[in-house]
């Protein structure tokens, strides 16, 4: 009865153990190497990396950008300066849409000079502190408010703006 089974799934031949281990190993095999082409088709990743370059390259938000990029197992990484959150949005959509990147690391972060302009332009929109001179200077999102012209209201309320502004990570009062 095993025999016939036997028989029966395989095209009406009955098998003997060895012949169903020589089938057997010829499907192993054939995964093996279907597995190995499909590996060899993906992107390896300094071509994902020249891919990724090539594409902020040519768009028009991000051509001007000066960015490290690092690719690890078609994870890839970006980091630099950028001028603005738009232009970091649009720097990880085009990467995400590179075949072979599995998933995007964002290490980028906002220009001084645009943390600078962005906490001053807020100063001299406040009517309270609008008017007084205040020296502004950021390095990594770490800000500092200077004047020697505030009193103690005006020296709180500029603090409270510029923590507001996107990019500033810490704000020092230097303000008498």
């Amino acid at each position: 009865m095993v025999s016939h089974l036997r028989a029966a799934r395989y095209g009406g031949q009955a098998l003997n153990s060895a012949t169903a281990r020589g089938a057997a190993l010829l499907l192993f095999r054939a995964v093996l190497l279907s597995s190995a082409l499909l590996t060899a088709c993906s992107r390896t990743d300094p071509a994902i990396q020249a891919a990724v370059d090539s594409q902020l390259a040519v768009d028009s938000a991000t051509a001007t950008l000066s960015l490290d990029i690092s690719v690890t197992r078609g994870v890839v990484h970006l980091a630099g300066v950028v001028a603005s959150r738009d232009q970091q949005r649009r720097a990880v959509e085009l990467t995400r849409s590179v075949r072979g990147v599995k998933d995007v690391v964002d290490e980028m972060h906002l220009s001084d000079a645009v943390i600078a302009a962005a906490v001053k332009q807020a100063l001299l929109a406040d009517p309270l502190v609008g008017k007084v001179p205040i020296d502004v200077d950021s390095t990594n999102g770490y800000t500092r408010l200077m004047s020697d012209q505030t009193n103690k209201e005006e020296r709180t309320r500029a603090v409270e703006l510029a923590k507001k502004i996107d990019g500033v990570t810490q704000v020092e009062d230097r303000m008498r």
